[in-house]
């Protein structure tokens, strides 16, 4: 343990009971904390300390919710926070491969996962929540430089605590169960914090924190498939639906096992499934476990190598609980009609123009992909995503997969990190390949025009590129199975 840290974390002051203490150094500390931060070394021993002292949970969060009216106080918590909060792989710019760095980072990432457990607190959104209002009512004019670093720096850690990933090891939980990312969830909620973010991203006067607005969504849905508009009523009839087969199987093996028990297992004649020869095969074993039955059945696994292995997604989908699916829909209701095609425009310009930080096209394509397809499944209509319906969206993720394909190809050390970019780009072409299709069943005629003129402007081109699309992911299939 570093004396200098400890003792500058105990001049911050004490916790007793619900009541935080600060001593009269105390502002001084945090400034000499972010300082320490800024000086660490590679293994980030100061950020380690730091998490093992819970000095976030213990003396940061009571401050800022204690001491709000204290401006220069608040301000240099939020600073430190969003310090700590962040990812732990901008931390070690990579997932670390030496034994001992890797502990570090997963050390790191623990801390992170504590951060987002107390953060799943509907007093301390409401504090954020609160002060960014505050701020938002003033006008441009009004606004102070520092205002504006205080707005950017509360996106920023909204944007860290939201991308904390999940620990499988602690969060064994099962579908319909609140885990800690739902509780952040319904505390940005409860706390209108969600509200706010919809303002920003259609307000005219807010466009310049439109890349941190579509981070903060993402990442809001970022456990989240677009079938979670069916809700309620589609879970009751599924719940029904599962009860029934469960009946019918226990029927089923009923009939078959008899009341009279036999130790032999029985054996079988499969008619119109062949062995070897040209008779049928013959089986051994119960009736119950023929519907997994295979000619494989006995034969050594064969080891298939890594790189020849076919492609699995990254993660298991879980469903999160219902109040917070509702609210979520919700949300993405209203995002749509009232956010969606400003705040994607606005994103759009900003990559072209080279404005924002790199690769973060990346949130642009799975919002494009995750938004259109929950407006196909949700009373769809084409007016909601017209500004990525566009001949210039098309041609922008096209532009984006080349890319993505060049580099797979010559970047092989980043091959995963390019695969996973390619992977995003695709769905989103994907999409946008549905929602036309979906638009050329539309009733109404005006729609089915739209859909022509995107499809023939030009002709050729429209298709060739569709084409080539499909021919790129195939190949990048065979040449990284196994990166997605």
């Amino acid at each position: 343990m570093n004396c200098e840290i400890l003792a500058t974390c105990s001049a911050l002051g004490y916790l007793e009971g619900d009541n935080y203490h600060k001593e009269t150094d105390c502002l001084e500390s945090v400034k000499d904390l972010i300082r320490y931060l800024r000086h660490e070394d590679d293994s980030r021993d100061v950020r380690r300390q730091l998490g093992a002292s819970q000095i976030l949970q213990n003396d940061l969060l009571p401050l800022i919710v204690q001491f709000r009216q204290d401006k220069t106080l608040f301000d240099a918590c939020i600073r430190l926070m969003v310090n700590l909060t962040q990812p732990a792989v901008l931390c070690f710019g990579k997932v670390p491969d030496d034994p001992v760095f890797t502990h570090h980072f997963m050390e790191v990432t623990s801390h992170l996962q504590a951060y987002k457990e107390a953060f799943a607190s509907e007093r301390v959104f409401g504090i954020l929540s609160e002060t960014l209002y505050n701020f938002l009512q003033l006008d441009w004019e009004q606004r102070q430089e520092e205002d504006n670093l205080l707005i950017e720096r509360i996106l920023l850690l909204v944007r860290n605590i939201l991308h904390v990933p999940a620990d499988p090891c602690e969060e064994k939980k099962v579908d319909d169960d609140a885990s800690i990312h739902d509780k952040v969830l319904w505390a940005i909620h409860m706390s209108g914090f969600d509200d706010l973010v919809k303002f920003l991203a259609s307000a005219q006067s807010e466009q310049q924190w439109s890349m941190h607005v579509l981070e903060i969504i993402s990442l809001m849905f970022r456990d989240q498939v677009w079938q979670m508009s069916l809700l309620a009523q589609r879970d009751l009839q599924e719940l029904e639906a599962l009860r029934q087969k469960e009946n019918a199987e226990k029927r089923s093996r009923t009939l078959q096992r008899g009341t009279r028990h036999s130790r032999f297992g029985g054996c079988f004649v499969v008619q119109g499934l062949k062995a070897i020869g040209d008779k049928d095969v013959i089986y051994h074993r119960r009736l119950h476990k023929f519907k997994s039955y295979t000619h494989d059945e006995g034969k050594a696994v064969r080891r298939v190598p890594k790189r020849n292995q076919r492609a699995s997604e990254c993660k298991e989908q879980r469903r999160s609980a219902l109040n917070v699916r509702l609210f979520l829909r919700e949300f993405c209701v209203d995002f749509l009609e009232n956010c969606y095609n400003r705040l994607m425009y606005l994103v759009k310009e900003n990559l072209i123009r080279e404005q924002s930080q790199q690769h973060d096209e990346t949130y642009y394509l799975w919002a494009l992909s995750f938004f259109m397809a929950f407006n196909r499944g949700n009373n769809f209509r084409a007016d909601l995503v017209s500004e990525t319906m566009s001949i210039r969206a098309f041609h922008f993720i096209e532009r984006n997969i080349t890319n993505y394909y060049e580099m797979l190809l010559t970047d092989r050390k980043e091959a995963t990190s390019w695969s996973r970019r390619m992977h995003l780009a695709l769905k989103a072409y994907q999409e946008l390949l549905l929602t036309v299709n979906e638009m050329d069943r539309s009733h109404d005629e005006s729609i089915r025009q739209s859909s022509n003129v995107l499809k023939s402007y030009p002709k050729m081109c429209f298709f060739d590129c569709t084409k080539r699309m499909v021919c790129i992911f195939y190949i990048s299939m065979d040449l990284f199975k196994g990166s997605f």
